[in-house]
């Protein structure tokens, strides 16, 4: 029984790694005048990661009158390169001024 549960631990570690070195990184994202990033500056902005979801989120511009809850929440997806994604502006097309999070898609 012992080996058993041994392997499958094994196992599953195997199949959650990839997960942890995402997890990990240090990803950072564009910053864009009305869209990801603090507003008003200019580089890269830090993203964190959203639990074990594979969505990121960082600071952006958020019009209206936004709430202090997800209550709405949607995922961007976004271009990668190495540990530094492309930014987003905030257009009528993504809805009200709630949070935005943002999925990493390799170039």
């Amino acid at each position: 029984m012992r080996a058993k549960t041994k392997g499958l631990l094994l196992g599953l570690a195997c199949c959650l790694a990839p997960f942890a070195v995402v997890r990990a990184a240090d990803l950072r994202i564009e910053r864009v005048n009305m869209g990801s990033g603090l507003q008003n500056a200019t580089g890269t902005e830090n993203a964190q990661p959203v639990g074990d979801l594979g969505v990121w989120h960082a600071p952006q511009y958020m019009p209206g009158y936004p709430t202090a809850a997800s209550i709405w929440p949607r995922v961007v997806e976004v271009e990668c390169a190495d540990s530094v994604c492309s930014g987003y502006t905030v257009t009528p097309d993504l809805g009200r001024g709630e949070y935005l999070f943002f999925r990493p898609i390799r170039k």
